[in-house]
């Protein structure tokens, strides 16, 4: 039996990666996070698998990392304690958390014989303004935000560590993951923060005049391409996974009108400094190595993340 171990598996993908993970009745997951509210509760969000273990632990504490991955075959590293714009705000919390704390983890990791860690990067970062119609893995990286420059930082430590002590690993530099069950309170993904706003029937904050353009990546694609994957010798250490297609803030919002069928009004903001204008992934390097392509279009996606929404509010 695999013994599997998700850091941050209650957060959006973390939740979708350790259900599917669990469909394998041969590995046994070890769900690592705070679980604050499910402990104050007494609620287990995956009491449907009797081979997930439930390991409430602070990523910050070195001795709950430890104990998690003690025994470990793959540790996905799904952690995060910022977005783009609270690291914006304070970029030293990158440095003190997410890059020290994974430094620690890998080293915990190496001493333990992991086998591979599995990292999902931010493709939308990490590239910066790249004036390539499409990010290729080979493509220069020159992040413009303190998140983008973390996560650039933690790849280069796991290169570090493979080196240095003989530690595999995968990153995945996603796109835009979105899709039912992911935060709408969250200050991260423009799909959710709209969601959100169309709930409450507010305006919807558009940066600058709307031609930003993202690459949007539904979660089950997301899911699927990485759990066929992870434990495959593959002839890489880095790939993009996204749609490999750009739409832009405006397209979005068109899709918003058709999908919710309300008449949606938008205002207009500033855009920040630190934002990229145009993000998206070449993905052929995965696509023609393991043959496994998204499926889901933008527009199918959003309509079915609404009637998740929808049948969660009882509209």
């Amino acid at each position: 039996m695999a013994r599997l171990v998700v850091l941050g598996s209650n957060g959006f993908i973390g939740k979708h990666l350790t259900a599917s993970l669990a469909q394998n009745k041969s590995n046994k997951i070890i769900a690592f996070d705070n679980f604050n509210e499910y402990r104050q509760k007494q609620v287990n969000p995956f009491s449907d698998f009797d081979n997930v273990e439930l390991f409430p632990g602070d990523f910050l504490n070195t001795d709950d990392v430890s104990e998690a991955v003690k025994l470990a075959d793959y540790v996905f590293h799904l952690i995060s304690t910022t977005t783009p714009a609270s690291s914006d705000k304070d970029p030293l919390i990158d440095l003190d958390t997410n890059v020290r704390a994974s430094v620690e983890l890998f080293s915990l990791c190496a001493s333990s014989n992991v086998k591979r860690v599995i990292f999902p990067s931010s493709g939308g970062t990490v590239y910066g303004n790249n004036v390539s119609e499409s990010n290729k893995e080979i493509d220069s990286t020159e992040p413009y935000s303190p998140y983008g420059i973390g996560k650039l930082a933690i790849e280069n430590y796991l290169r570090y560590f493979k080196k240095s002590h003989g530690l595999d690993y995968i990153v995945y530099r996603l796109s835009n993951p979105y899709g039912p069950g992911q935060n709408l309170l969250g200050k991260q993904g423009v799909i959710p923060i709209f969601l959100n706003k169309i709930l409450k029937n507010e305006d919807l904050t558009i940066f600058g005049d709307g031609e930003m353009v993202r690459d949007y990546i539904y979660i089950d694609d997301v899911i699927n391409m990485i759990t066929k994957t992870y434990d495959q010798k593959t002839n890489y250490s880095v790939y993009n996974i996204g749609s490999g297609v750009g739409e832009s803030v405006n397209q979005i919002v068109d899709i918003l009108r058709r999908v919710t069928e309300k008449n949606v009004s938008t205002s207009h903001v500033a855009t920040p400094l630190s934002y990229v204008e145009k993000s998206v992934l070449n993905i052929e390097r995965f696509t023609s190595e393991f043959n496994i392509l998204p499926e889901v279009t933008l527009e199918n996606g959003i309509k079915s993340t609404w009637e998740y929404i929808k049948k969660t509010y009882n509209l």
